[in-house]
């Protein structure tokens, strides 16, 4: 320990006399350390840190996957549900819960308050316990029930002042005005499901359930949690739900056929989509890392090589080989831990701002902050880095003997071919490095523009977006259809309304409705194969508000009501699927589930939309009238040359036909796209920045090495120009050295983004890992950086007065 004293002393001493080596390499260091330490908050906060449940480790979530496309939903039917919590040996629990949203009508205007309806055995499989009161019980889980729930502790202290009377207190919610108990509140830091960015209350799921939600399996609409037993393993259950699967496909063949449950880890579940992204940046900051490590190492082999002479005498006088590689090590650590403490302080002010460039649909966002872990890794990392960078040159400059140091140590010599081939190792190592970075970020990129470029089928420009709900004060159907009837009208009555249409769920919203059906005059699907179509429910003129071609037939119409037959249009891909070759107008379709089935005439051929990704290939989808359907909540299109000048315009609007009626969003199409795309572009403009990084700090490491190199041969550059050589071909000489280097660090970085970039699959679209265009063209910007990072050594070189040069041997 005394002697790590001693050097750390010395180490010092040292770095106080080469003040402007340490100010490089800390500060070269410091940004990569900082880089890392971000991200890595990142990961921390929303892969790493366990959801705050007392039963994370057990709690799994439900999922259903259709056999016949492979696509996976997360939700499952009630009776499902129910049928897997009995049969399944390994679950101990489990539970249905569904997402909701009420607006609170004590304030002085509607506030919108969001909320999981979830069973009584949701939250004790959750293993949470309320900071006050109580959690709801299984008799306040049933139908006509009193109406009591638990509020968040964020909702508690922002709406109520964390008033300690809250519990018994009545809150009116929903604009019939409906009296709610507050029965307790959660503890700070819970909210489930953990994906969303807020939840404000729970209420018991059982009385919003219908006689048919209870019974009619093909009533897919509630998500599902369970608590497997201690010992049983994700997999475990997984396996037994599959049985399960096949035994309830055997028993109810019309509606479980090619259905098969999955079980999946809660965490992974809330994750899962975002841990690919996430995963790729961290192993884009640790590339960055090696680079700025390479260019530090550099720095240090040339440090060492001026102080050459010295390290030799001190071998002389009886200092041991491990007694420099120890000091020079200590030296090392103790610049990365410089720089550790200086990327800490980036990191703070660099993880504001990724939180806030960063979309608000990222689970846990709000978890992300510097803690305890961070540190460490921060620490540690340092640590760890000091000796990457530092072990080859120390291990170098300690190999020394005196004999070598009166030759090598006098003006104007070499240093010798060793520590040459480490320096131009390390400069190879980081242009790989650089292109492996660059080529990731190349393909993002392409990926990016190509979803931008994909033709959704519609026009999302110059279109607003007004949410709806038809509030409780409608109470029957023909009620909530003449609101939205009424409410059609005063929207197209807005001056600067061009076009007006309603529709229930939106393309590329996020949202799915489905209905079976069969078609009239043909002999029914086979038992348990019949398609289940994505359906949504439109009012007269969405098709021309949404810039939507109908290709034959007719639009809905107003005269599509509850009185008249029903009607139907479908789209191009369900022609083609159902219809090849033949002319479906005046056809029948018998749509609904159960007793609930209604026939409808096909009316219209619509153009194909990009309903749930922009990635995927068109659907078959039918629309229907709202009308006939009746839904609460409508979103209405208004198409306008400046759709956000209309916002004042279309709230009045809705205040004029009802003050009372409140509204959920107001946005436009555009802002919705753009929210769509949020997580890549936040992805690609990350990458974007660290690839820059990445090259910036290839192109100083091939400016160093060439400087170095400059100035380690001007007697022989000297020479070459007394014999005659030609400034251009000095030129020629350091730009062919620092040319032959990229090029082999091309060649290897080619190689390792070819391998590199497939596990970047999953993030990329219309282009693949390894693509040759990409790759040409990032080799292309790295020869050009390297070449201009290389000219002004060569240029200098070039201008070197060989009597002075001379001299200087």
């Amino acid at each position: 320990m005394t002697q790590l004293l001693h050097d750390f002393r010395y180490a010092v001493r040292s770095l106080a006399k080469a003040r402007g080596f340490a100010a490089v390499a800390i500060l070269t260091l410091a940004v990569a350390l900082g880089a890392n330490t971000a991200i890595f908050t990142l990961v921390n906060a929303i892969l790493l840190r366990p959801l705050p449940y007392g039963n994370a480790d057990r709690v799994i979530k439900a999922w259903s996957l259709d056999l016949k496309d492979g696509s996976k939903v997360g939700q499952l039917s009630y009776p499902n549900i129910v049928d897997l919590g009995k049969r399944m040996k390994s679950v101990e629990a489990i539970s249905a819960y569904s997402g909701s949203g009420s607006f609170f009508m004590d304030g002085e205007e509607p506030e919108l308050f969001e909320g999981t309806d979830i069973e009584a055995a949701g939250l004790p499989i959750l293993g949470v316990k309320p900071a006050l009161g109580r959690l709801f019980t299984a008799a306040e889980d049933r139908k006509g029930a009193e109406n009591v729930l638990l509020i968040s502790d964020e909702l508690w202290h922002r709406r109520f002042n964390a008033q300690k009377n809250i519990i018994g207190r009545t809150l009116h919610l929903g604009t019939a005005r409906k009296p709610w108990t507050v029965i307790g509140v959660m503890p700070p830091g819970f909210r489930f499901p953990a994906d969303r960015e807020k939840v404000d209350y729970y209420s018991p799921l059982g009385p919003t359930l219908s006689d048919q939600d209870r019974s009619e399996r093909n009533s897919v609409w509630l998500d599902t949690i369970a608590l497997m037993r201690k010992g049983t393993t994700v997999a475990a259950a997984d396996k037994e739900a599959e049985f399960v699967s096949q035994q309830l496909a055997k028993q109810y063949p019309d509606s479980n056929t090619g259905v098969r449950f999955l079980m999946q880890s809660i965490h992974d579940a809330v994750v899962g989509d975002v841990q690919p992204a996430l995963l790729t940046l961290f192993g884009a900051v640790a590339v960055v890392l090696l680079i700025g490590c390479a260019n530090v190492a550099n720095l240090l082999l040339a440090r060492a090589a001026a102080r050459h002479k010295e390290i030799s005498i001190r071998s002389a006088l009886g200092a041991s080989r491990g007694t420099i590689v120890r000091q020079l090590l200590v030296e090392s650590v103790l610049l990365a831990l410089i720089a550790g403490a200086c990327g800490l302080l980036l990191a703070a002010w660099g993880v504001d701002a990724l939180v806030a460039l960063a979309p608000h649909d990222i689970p846990r966002l709000d978890n992300v902050a510097l803690d305890g872990r961070v540190l460490l890794f921060t620490f540690t990392l340092s640590i760890l880095t000091g000796v990457i960078f530092g072990l080859a040159p120390a291990l170098s400059a300690s190999k020394t003997d005196l004999t070598e140091a009166l030759k090598e140590g006098s003006r104007g010599s070499t240093e010798g071919r060793r520590r040459n081939r480490i320096r131009n190792v390390l400069v190879t190592v980081a242009v790989a490095l650089s292109l492996v970075l660059l080529s990731g970020a190349g393909l993002l990129l392409r990926t990016f523009m190509g979803l931008v470029g994909i033709d959704p089928g519609f026009n999302y420009k110059n279109v607003a977006v007004l949410r709806v709900p038809a509030r409780a004060a409608y109470k029957d159907d023909a009620q909530v259809a003449d609101f939205h009837r009424r409410l059609h009208r005063e929207l197209a009555a807005v001056p600067g309304a061009k076009s007006v249409g309603g529709v229930t769920v939106l393309p590329l919203s996020g949202g799915q409705l489905i209905y079976s059906f069969e078609i009239v005059g043909r002999p029914p699907f086979p038992r348990g194969e019949g398609p289940s179509i994505t359906t949504s429910e439109v009012t007269p003129n969405f098709f021309q508000t949404m810039g939507i071609p109908l290709l034959r037939g007719r639009d809905i119409a107003p005269t599509d009501t509850l009185t008249s037959p029903g009607v139907v249009v479908v789209n191009e891909a369900f022609v083609k699927e159902f219809f090849p070759g033949e002319n479906p107008i005046g056809r029948k379709l018998a749509i609904g589930n159960g007793d609930d089935i209604k026939e409808n005439e096909i009316v219209g051929i619509a153009g194909n939309v990009k309903f749930l990704k922009l990635t995927e290939e068109p659907m078959p989808m039918f629309y229907l009238p709202v009308a006939q359907t009746v839904r609460r909540s409508v979103s209405y299109v208004i198409r306008a040359d400046n759709p956000e000048a209309l916002f004042p315009a279309l709230r009045n609007a809705v205040r004029r036909l009802d003050r009372q009626q409140p509204i959920l969003s107001l946005m436009t199409l555009e802002q919705m796209r753009g929210e769509m795309l949020a997580e890549r572009k936040f992805t690609l403009v990350l990458l974007i920045g660290l690839a820059a990084l990445a090259l910036v700090l290839a192109a100083v490491g091939i400016y160093s090495i060439m400087s170095y190199t400059v100035t380690q041969r001007t007697s022989e550059i000297g020479i070459r120009m007394a014999l005659g050589a030609e400034a251009r071909d000095i030129f020629r000489l350091v730009v062919g050295q620092a040319v032959k280097l990229v090029g082999i660090g091309l060649v290897v970085g080619v190689i390792v983004a070819v391998l590199g970039t497939r596990l970047m699959g999953s993030l990329l679209y219309g282009v693949e890992p390894g693509d040759p265009i990409t790759l040409a063209a990032i080799c292309i910007v790295i020869a050009a950086v390297a070449l201009i990072a290389s000219w002004i050594p060569a240029r200098r070189a070039a201008r070197v007065d060989p009597l002075v040069a001379i001299r200087y041997t």
